[in-house]
Formats: structure tokens, C-alpha cells, sequence
């Protein structure tokens, strides 16, 4: 095959054409999004029980749906908060499960299943499984002055929905802060009851009215008609025309005689939309997968601009997030530091090798790179930032095998050899040693790509473009570099930095010397080179371990608490002076708000776990670069705590990988609430002593109002009445009855009958509502009422109640070393639980140890692999005992490394470290190889030779790594400087380590062996 290759320059031309159009074809054809799309294991089942408190919710409502789900074996995690009137239930599947839809439907035939034992009036859970991603876009729509009409919003919004969704690549359009139109009856409880009418008459009046049911068919032998009765509900007029009382005693009563009718949003509002100040409407809009986000933001860009032709000049639509402008940003930084360490590597090689061999070892780059395109294209890998930071970290390793095969020929081709001589000498030479060190290091990257659960799918990016560049590397440097080698390289030994790069002699000869000398004294050299790994090693027990860093963005979030006895009003209230106080501050672009739930996930790890709290409000903050954002999170953090005290705001950045709920979460399970509350109270207390923690909350609130009401029983059955008759006729009344719907167009408009809200307003209000009996009776003629605080919110996880308390950071502290001080103190506190209650730690900590165990548990099967390709490499046990030590040694040197650098310990250097064990036994095989093969045995002289023949290329390939690397350390930031820095550091180290270790070590297995043999043949 290679013979054939070398004398057919035209095959080699189209081997060479076919990899250019190919990977020209898969840079137009492959997917582009910012970050990887992980799999969604996160949905949320919402069950609203009206009026009912959050203990009756828990017992009514979440339990059983927790004791339905629980015993499917893809739930890793189920939790469930109940609040007054609603039930929120978190699903998390297993880590392991990557075709989530099929678990998403049993789950809900099993909730449906379910439904029957439910109290009557509660509503159907419905789970959403589509908001665990991020937005690809989000748009906005909102008056242009506070009085635009709310209605008009929505139904702009509904349409425009309507359009997005036709748009080719749209996988769906969810709308946020759309609340729900319907026809409300506003009943005046003192007419009806003139009219001796309760509202279950006046709702059964109406529903009996609406005349949209079927009223059977005409059938005989020509065709068949269907019959209908006309009066179906069409208008407000039609509504109020409906006859609700007709006798002779009291005469004739329409609706309209005792009631308000209009139509409207349904009060009190679910959740509330901000934007600049004002109330609108949010679309979010996603891509499907698979796509080029630059091609989808242009069909999205023509549709938007077409709908807003059309729009009232009262109606403004805009931008509030696009991921395009972030996807082009992050990919042209990444491809920038591409170009940099390209350019980089060939002034290496240039420097190193000479022109020629330069030129022929940098053909590898641009041909690897196609070939990794190609294979990314055809494995389904898209382009992101973590494929092509994989391209990036694969630069300098593209060129290791290039390297050594180019230096081998031209070493023969000096020697006197033929061209076509020259070429398979290298290949045969070098084929197995290099196919080794590439399985090898293809071995080291595996436990990232074989991680599941969401860590892995982040990160399993950068790993899958490494193994495609390295096979593709050892693939084209035995095929067409070493072609090319043969026919460019001539056998005349011509001196000169032109031809040969630079030499270097006397700093040769002093490395020869050093090499002799450590041969003499091989143990002492041993002990010396053992120094720094021991040194990583003790400094890796002091590096604070991070799980990922926060992200480098120009956005960032802010969270607020009220009360939990705020209305979503008063919520809003206090949101627009908060918002009109941040505004004040330098640098702000954007700001909007949505209340009542969380805002539409515009980063991929964003969670949705506040649906349905009328006391919370969540903001996306847009400022103009991210330091400005880094400055302003500290500021905003102090000048809101002081400026709003009954608040409790949370100004935080958007963090990379997993998501986790707190950095530091204290989870403690026990059966009482009352228990658990003051355990809670207690560790927040030790909690919010120390500096760095801003503020601390408990998943387990209470403070919730509620007004109790002692019936007089007995009055209350002299009336004919019962105490549920009573509460059911109240929240009729304070909630509604829904009776009969008007079909506008494609929209079903329900309708409400109920009290009029200016009626319901306090206890004033409750008392004198009326309660339809024999006769009308006024509530205050026979109940008195109670304020009492009750719960506001139980937590439960996975079939146990909790009180998580989470605590927020200063900007900038990392989670473990508050934490190691948080233990200390619950130490020195004697911090004891009672009988049946138990503490867990959560937050980052867990997520982090969940992520390194998984990649851990990967490792055992690869080590297996690894050691059986060194074995078959070498065919010997302590040759890759050898290797094995020089690769944990490399570990140490990353460490040490990372440790100098001033770096955390985080999973972006176990993923560093990982590859640098793959470079380290790569050198330890080049080494070993030529030692092999010029049979040194125990000849020093024969070592050291042959460590002086393998130093070039060894060197040459270290500088080229660690220059792929150095566009990473120089981008600054706090994701990528720790990976690059373990690896390129460590590189350096073991290599200079390498070149004396390895042939001390040999010198020393190969003098034993040669002892033993001596022995053997006396005795």
C-alpha cells in the first residue's frame, strides 16, 4: 500500500482533494449551537387544589403522586414542594437514561392513572418535560405606555406563536407571562340573594344555556344531518340574556339583572412579565437539534421582521436574548485560538526541523483537522464550544506522529537509503509503537466519552475530537506525510537552520553528559526525579477542589424572595422600585423580570423550580462586557440587601456544567416539621456567621397567613346545612365556577361566575359574604375567625421530608473551602440530630463527587485496555509497569502544575490530567522503542545514543503541544487556563522528567535481569 502511495502522485493528489472537499463539506453541513444539548432528565408535574393548605396539599396531593412514581427504576430523584393550593413535583431520571421520551410518556399514564385518587377539585397533573434546555431565542412584546390592554398583548403573542411555529427548524414556542382570558361573571351576592339564587344556581343556569352538545342525526337511506340547537354562546349579550330565575313569586331574572359580565384576564394573575418596566409578554423560542443556528436565526430574523410590519404602533416587539450573537462569539474566539496555535506550531516546527521537514510535518494540520470535520460530520458530533476546544487541545498532538515519522525518514534518507527505502524502513519501524501511543492515549480520553449523565455530555465533546484527530493524525502521518517525506526530504546532509532548524550543540553535548552521569548514578537519579511528583502530590492537598467555574458571560441573574405571604401584586410592586434602583447603575444594557415563576432558560443549566410562587421574581441582567458584569454583581449584591431588607435578592452568575440548586445546600430529612424547622434555624444561624456567605434559605418556609373559622355547628344544621356545604359554597364564591366557554375563533374562552373581587378583598368581605340555606345567611351569623400562621412550603425528596438549607456566596469564594469551614464549625458546635433525622450535604459539593464518581467508575475497564495494549506493545509486564509509573508521575507534575498556577482543583483538570497521561505514555513508548530496537540492554552508551536519537522529535512534539495549548492559557478566564495549564505544564515536566527516568529505569530492569541470568547460568 505503500509502495503504491509513493509512486502514484496522482492517487495521493486525490486522497488529498477528497479529505479538502470533504471537510469543506462538513464545515457548511454540521450543526452549530453555543454549548452541547444535553439530554433532558429534569420535568416538573404541576397540581393546583384550590383553597387547600400546604399540609393538605402534601398529604392530598404530592405523597400520592410521589407513591405512584417512585418505584420506576429511571427515577434518580424525586421531590415535590407544596404550596397552599399547589403541588410541584421535580422527576430527575437517572444519569444513565439518554432516550428520555419513552419514560416521560409512562409517566404520564401513570399520573393519569392516579387521578382518581385526588381529591375532587383538584386539577389533572400535567407534566412538562420541554423547559430543561435553553432558549435558542427569546422576543419580547409589550405596549409602548402601561396602559396597552392586556388582552391585545396576548392575543398578538398567540399569533405570533402561531407563525414561529410554521418556521422551518422550530421545535417549540413557549409563551411567559400570558395569563388566561375568560368571560367572568361577577355575581352581586345581595341580588341573587333577592332572587333566592346561589351561585351554584346561577352556574348551573349557564352551563344549561350553553347549547354546544350534540342533539343527535337524521339518518335514512340517501345521507344523514346532524342536528344542532342554535344559542351556543357567541357574545357577552348572548351570556347575559340567560333567563336564571322564572317565577311567579319573584319574577323574571336575566343574568345580566344580578351580575357584571365582561370579558377579561383571570385574576389573580399567574405570573407576570417586566419588560423595561413595563408589562408584555415573552416568546422563547427553540431549535431543534442538529441545525446550524446561524441559518435557523435567519428564518426566525425574516419571520419577526414580516410580523412586525403589521404590529400597532402601541405594540413594541424585541430582542431580549439570541444565542446566535453568543455561538458566533464563542466559536470565532475558539477558531481565533486555532489560527493562533497553528501558526504557533509551524514556527516550532520551523524552528526545530528545518523548512522542508517543517513543511511537510505542518501538512498534517490542515489535513487532521479535515479529517476530524469529517468524522465529527459523520459520528453526529456538531460544532460547539466544546468539539472545537477539543480541535484546540488536539493541535499539538496532530502533530506528534507527523513529527516522528518525518524525522525517521529523513534520519534514513541521511543514512544513505533509497527514497522509497527510507519510507518503509519509518513505516515499519514506527507502526506499532506509534499505534500504540495513539491507542493509548485514545484510551485516556475514553472515560470522558464513556461518562454519562450530564457532566459527560458536556465535556464528552472535547474528548470525541481528540480521538478523531489522533486516529486521523496516525491515519495520514503512515500515508501521506511519510509519502511526502520520501519524495521532498534528500539524502544530502546539508548543516544550516534552512535545512535542519536550529542546533543547539553544546547545550546537546551538556545533555549527553547529563545523561551519562545519571547512568552512573542511576538510584541517585531516581530518588532526584521522584522530587517534583512528590512535590504535586503534596501540593494537590492543598489545591481547593471547584466543580466547574463560573461562566465569562455579559449576563448574569438575580433572584428575589418576598414574603410568603405576598400576592403576586404586591410582588410586583416592590419589583418595580427594585427594578428602577438597578437601573441607576453604570453599564446595564437590559433588565427584565418575570414574576411568579422563573424566567425563560436562557443558559443551558438554568433550573425551572419556582412555578407558581407569587412571592418570587427572577431577572436576566445584559451589561456590556463581563467584567463590567463581575463588578456589577458585588455592587448590586450590597446596594440591594441594604435598599430592600424585606427582600431577600440574590444577584448571581451563571455557572457552568450540571446545574445545582445553592453552591452549599444542607439537607436535613426528618418526619416533623416543627423539628426541622428549628434544626434549620440553627444551621443557618452557624451558616450566615461566616464572611462569605451573603444569604441563606430554607426549603421549608412558614408564615403563610391563614384565617380560620369556627362554624356554630349546630345553628349551621338548624339551617339545613352542612360544614362542607359551607365551604364549598365559599370557594365557589372567592374562586369561581366554571360554566359553559365561547369559541373565538381557534381560542376556547371559558366562563367564570363569581364574586366580585372588590368583595373578597379581607375578612370584612368573607363576613358578610352570604351562603345560600333555607334562607341567606351571613357568615359572621355563625363563625368567628382566627388569623394563624401556617406552613408556606414542604419539601419533600424522594419520599422524606427535608429542610434544605442553601446558602449563596460572596463572588469569587469557592464553595469548598466555605464548606470545609462550615464542617469545622458544626464540629466545634457539637452539632447533634435527634433520633430519625439525618444531615446530607448538597449544592456543588454533591454534584461534583456525583460527576468525578461516575468518570472514575469508567476508569477500571480502560486501565484493563490500556495495559493490555502496552503488554502487546512490548510484551512485557515491567516494561508497562514502567510506563504506568511514568504516567502517574505526569499526574503529580499536572498537579503541580495547576498548583503553581494558583488554580483550583476542578473537573476541568481531571479531564487535563486524563489527556496528560495519554502525552506521558506516549513519550515513555518513543523512548523504549528506540532503546528496544537499537538493543541497548545495560550498553549506557547504547542508552544514551539512543536517547540523544529520540530527543528531537520528543522535544519538538512537547514544544508543539504545549503551543496548541497556549492560546487557551492566554484567553484568560476561569474554564479554560486550569485544563490547559495541567496538561501543558505537566507535558513539560514529564518530558524533562522522561528523558531520565525512563532510561534509568531500563538501565536498571536490564542490569537485574542480566544479575539474574548470571546467577542462573552458575549455580
Amino acid at each position: 500500500m505503500i509502495s503504491y502511495l509513493f509512486h502514484h502522485g496522482r492517487f495521493q493528489a486525490l486522497v488529498v482533494a477528497l479529505l479538502i472537499v470533504s471537510g469543506l463539506a462538513a464545515i457548511s453541513g454540521l450543526p452549530r449551537s453555543e454549548d452541547p444539548r444535553i439530554t433532558n432528565r429534569i420535568a416538573i408535574v404541576t397540581t393546583a387544589l384550590p383553597g387547600a393548605s400546604a399540609e393538605r396539599v402534601e398529604v392530598q396531593v404530592s405523597e400520592k403522586l410521589e407513591q405512584k412514581l417512585k418505584s420506576q427504576a429511571e427515577i434518580k430523584h424525586l421531590s415535590s414542594v407544596s404550596r397552599p393550593g399547589l403541588s410541584v413535583l421535580t422527576i430527575e431520571l437517572q444519569d444513565e437514561v439518554t432516550n428520555a421520551p419513552p419514560v416521560w410518556s409512562r409517566m404520564r399514564d401513570l399520573l393519569s392513572d392516579v387521578q382518581p385518587e385526588l381529591p375532587a377539585n383538584a386539577s389533572t397533573p400535567l407534566l412538562d418535560d420541554e423547559r430543561g434546555y435553553a432558549y435558542t431565542r427569546i422576543v419580547s412584546l409589550h405596549g409602548s405606555h402601561n396602559q396597552t390592554d392586556a388582552s391585545t398583548l396576548n392575543r398578538y403573542a398567540k399569533e405570533l406563536q402561531n407563525q414561529l411555529r410554521n418556521v422551518s427548524g422550530v421545535e417549540l414556542v413557549h409563551l411567559f407571562g400570558v395569563n388566561k382570558e375568560e368571560i367572568q361573571v361577577e355575581v352581586d351576592m345581595q341580588k341573587a340573594a333577592q332572587a333566592q339564587l346561589s351561585i351554584y344556581d346561577i352556574a348551573q343556569a349557564i352551563e344549561g344555556a350553553d347549547a354546544k352538545v350534540a342533539a343527535g342525526t337524521l339518518i335514512n337511506s340517501h345521507s344523514q344531518i346532524q342536528i344542532e340547537l342554535t344559542g351556543a354562546f357567541d357574545s357577552i349579550n348572548r351570556i347575559g340574556a340567560i333567563v336564571v330565575k322564572n317565577s311567579d313569586q319573584t319574577g323574571q331574572y336575566q343574568l345580566s339583572d344580578i351580575a357584571t359580565i365582561t370579558r377579561t384576564i383571570k385574576t389573580p394573575y399567574q405570573e407576570i412579565a417586566l419588560i423595561d418596566g413595563k408589562p408584555g409578554v415573552y416568546l422563547a423560542i427553540r431549535m431543534l437539534p442538529k441545525l446550524r443556528i446561524d441559518t435557523f436565526s435567519d428564518r426566525i430574523d425574516l419571520k419577526i421582521k414580516q410580523f412586525e410590519e403589521d404590529l400597532p404602533e402601541q405594540i413594541t416587539l424585541q430582542t431580549i436574548f439570541d444565542q446566535r450573537g453568543y455561538t458566533d462569539l464563542r466559536l470565532g474566539d475558539l477558531m481565533n485560538n486555532i489560527a493562533v496555535g497553528f501558526v504557533l506550531i509551524l514556527a516550532v516546527l520551523l524552528l526545530t526541523l528545518g523548512f522542508k521537514a517543517a513543511l511537510i510535518v505542518g501538512t498534517a494540520l490542515p489535513l487532521t483537522v479535515l479529517f476530524t470535520l469529517v468524522s465529527m460530520q459523520m459520528y453526529g458530533l456538531p460544532i460547539h464550544q466544546m468539539s472545537v476546544t477539543g480541535l484546540v487541545v488536539a493541535l499539538g498532538i496532530m502533530v506528534d506522529n507527523a513529527i516522528v515519522i518525518t524525522d525517521a525518514v529523513q534520519r534514513y534518507r541521511q543514512q544513505g537509503k533509497s527514497a522509497i527505502a527510507a519510507v518503509q524502513a519509518a513505516v515499519a519501524h514506527f507502526w506499532l509503537p506509534l499505534l500504540g501511543s495513539t491507542l493509548t492515549t485514545i484510551l485516556a480520553f475514553a472515560p470522558i466519552v464513556l461518562m454519562p449523565g450530564p457532566a459527560g455530555e458536556f465535556v464528552g465533546g472535547i474528548a470525541l475530537s481528540v480521538i478523531f484527530a489522533l486516529i486521523g493524525s496516525y491515519l495520514i502521518s503512515h500515508s501521506l506525510v511519510v509519502v511526502f517525506a520520501g519524495r521532498f526530504l534528500h539524502s544530502s546532509s546539508k548543516q544550516g537552520f534552512w535545512h535542519q532548524g536550529i542546533r543547539l550543540p553544546a547545550l546537546s553535548k551538556q545533555f549527553q553528559l547529563s545523561l551519562q552521569k545519571s547512568l552512573i548514578y542511576p538510584k541517585t537519579t531516581l530518588i532526584l526525579v521522584f522530587i517534583l511528583p512528590i512535590a504535586g502530590f503534596i501540593g494537590a492537598g492543598k489545591l481547593t477542589e471547584q466543580f466547574f467555574p463560573p461562566s465569562d458571560r455579559d449576563m448574569f441573574q438575580i433572584e428575589v424572595h418576598f414574603a410568603p405571604h405576598l400576592s403576586i401584586e404586591a410582588s410586583q410592586q416592590h419589583i418595580l422600585a427594585m427594578d428602577q434602583a438597578i437601573r441607576t447603575f453604570e453599564g446595564i444594557e437590559k433588565l427584565d423580570w418575570m414574576i411568579g415563576t422563573n424566567f425563560p432558560s436562557f443558559y443551558y443549566n438554568m433550573l425551572q423550580r419556582n412555578r407558581g410562587a407569587n412571592n418570587y421574581a427572577q431577572a436576566l441582567v445584559k451589561v456590556r462586557d463581563f467584567e463590567r458584569a463581575n463588578q456589577l454583581i458585588t455592587e448590586l449584591q450590597n446596594e440591594l440587601d441594604q435598599a430592600f431588607p424585606a427582600a431577600q435578592t440574590l444577584v448571581r452568575k451563571l455557572e457552568q456544567g450540571p446545574p445545582f440548586n445553592a453552591p452549599i445546600e444542607l439537607r436535613i430529612y426528618g418526619p416533623n416539621l416543627d423539628t426541622l424547622a428549628e434544626l434549620g434555624q440553627q444551621l443557618r444561624t452557624l451558616l450566615i456567621a461566616h464572611p462569605s456567605i451573603t444569604h441563606t434559605r430554607p426549603t421549608l418556609v412558614s408564615g403563610s397567613p391563614k384565617l380560620w373559622l369556627a362554624a356554630d355547628e349546630a345553628a349551621l344544621n338548624h339551617a339545613g346545612l352542612t360544614l362542607t356545604a359551607v365551604a364549598t359554597q365559599l370557594q365557589a364564591q372567592f374562586h369561581g365556577i366554571l360554566a359553559g366557554s365561547i369559541i373565538d375563533q381557534t381560542e376556547t374562552v371559558a366562563v367564570r361566575v363569581k364574586v366580585a373581587d372588590k368583595n373578597k378583598e379581607n375578612s370584612d368581605d368573607l363576613f358578610a359574604s352570604q351562603i345560600q340555606a333555607q334562607q341567606a345567611l351571613l357568615v359572621e351569623a355563625f363563625a368567628s375567625g382566627q388569623l394563624k400562621p401556617s406552613q408556606g412550603i414542604i419539601s419533600r425528596r424522594d419520599g422524606e421530608r427535608l429542610n434544605a438549607i442553601e446558602a449563596y456566596l460572596i463572588t469569587g469564594v469557592l464553595p469548598q473551602t466555605v464548606l470545609n469551614d462550615i464542617s469545622k464549625s458544626l464540629a466545634d458546635a457539637k452539632f447533634t440530630l435527634p433520633h430519625g433525622y439525618r444531615l446530607e450535604i448538597g449544592g456543588e459539593a454533591q454534584k461534583r463527587n456525583e460527576a468525578v464518581g461516575k468518570l472514575l467508575a469508567q476508569v477500571g475497564i480502560i486501565l484493563v485496555l490500556l495495559i493490555t495494549v502496552l503488554v502487546l506493545s512490548f510484551n512485557s509486564f515491567t516494561t508497562t509497569a514502567l510506563i504506568l509509573i511514568n504516567a502517574l508521575q505526569a499526574v503529580m507534575l499536572g498537579l503541580l502544575s495547576v498548583f503553581i498556577g494558583g488554580y483550583p482543583f476542578g473537573f476541568t483538570v481531571i479531564i487535563g490530567l486524563l489527556g496528560l497521561m495519554g502525552l506521558a505514555i506516549n513519550a515513555a513508548i518513543v523512548i523504549l522503542s528506540e532503546l528496544n530496537a537499537m538493543q541497548a540492554k545495560s550498553d549506557k552508551t547504547k542508552i544514551t545514543d539512543a536517547v540523544m536519537t529520540c530527543s528531537r522529535h520528543i522535544s519538538s512534539t512537547t514544544i508543539t503541544t504545549v503551543g496548541g495549548f497556549l492560546p487557551l492559557i492566554l484567553a484568560g478566564g476561569g474554564f479554560w487556563p486550569p485544563f490547559a495549564v495541567a496538561i501543558a505544564g505537566g507535558t513539560v515536566l514529564t518530558t524533562l522528567l522522561s528523558f531520565y527516568f525512563v532510561p534509568v529505569a531500563y538501565f536498571l530492569l536490564a542490569k537485574r535481569q542480566n544479575n539474574l541470568r548470571l546467577t542462573s547460568s552458575n549455580s
